[in-house]
């Protein structure tokens, strides 16, 4: 019950991020794993139709959602189907930026640098789908690895979280669509294969900082736990 896109260019990512975003969505719904649906949109995989699933992932790409890419020109108008339908879907780093992009927002490269390794951000709001207690705001921390941002929201998105690097890290549609920057999907492991392939890319300090964050916690069980709530929210 999920869509997956990837840079058909970069088979060895691909692969790897494939099998990773297939288990973190069998961990969150174990009990739908046998119904999990991948479609390779970056390779001209798309689905027929918004209704062909129940429940839709978009996930991260090295793309940018501004590009003029036909498949990136494609996705933006299923997203807008998903949203008018009400369909519910999660989406995590190109994904959050796509529906930003899609439904009326801005994303543009940021000119901060690289976010990556494990970043912490404040949650703004408390939803039924969270299990925290209180109403104060909490300090939550997850992998991240983007240039790009979301600079501006779409009209009728409540922002959930925040830091002084990426201003808008979560955002929620309704209830219906929750999005995020960062990646309770990947593995700590991966993170820093990544980072490493993209050494030459960034600065020598915000690589150092970001290969030492990775002994930090994340909170990626909770993310998951979350996400799990707010699909099964009735609407």
């Amino acid at each position: 019950l999920n869509a997956y896109h990837f840079d058909a260019n970069d088979t060895g990512y691909q692969l790897d991020y494939s099998r990773i975003f297939n288990e973190f969505v069998k961990s969150a719904f174990p009990e739908r794993a046998a119904a999990i649906r991948e479609y390779k949109v970056a390779q001209g995989d798309f689905p027929q139709s918004v209704n062909e699933c129940e429940l839709w992932f978009i996930t991260g790409s090295p793309k940018s959602v501004y590009e003029d890419i036909p498949w990136i020109h494609q996705l933006r108008e299923f997203i807008i189907q998903l949203n008018d339908k009400k369909i519910k879907t999660i989406a995590i780093c190109f994904g959050h930026q796509m529906v930003a992009h899609a439904l009326g927002g801005k994303v543009s490269k940021s000119p901060r640098g690289w976010g990556v390794g494990i970043c912490s951000f404040e949650m703004l709001a408390q939803k039924p789908w969270m299990n925290n207690s209180g109403s104060d705001p909490q300090k939550l921390s997850l992998l991240f690895s983007h240039q790009d941002q979301v600079e501006s929201l779409p009209p009728g998105a409540e922002l959930l979280a925040q830091n002084e690097f990426c201003p808008f890290q979560m955002m929620q549609i309704g209830e219906h669509i929750l999005t995020m920057q960062g990646h309770p999907e990947f593995t700590v492991n991966f993170a820093r294969e990544r980072l490493i392939s993209r050494r030459d890319k960034m600065n020598a300090d915000t690589f150092d900082v970001a290969m030492k964050s990775y002994a930090d916690a994340s909170d990626f069980q909770l993310m998951i736990e979350w996400i799990r709530k707010f699909v099964n929210l009735r609407t």
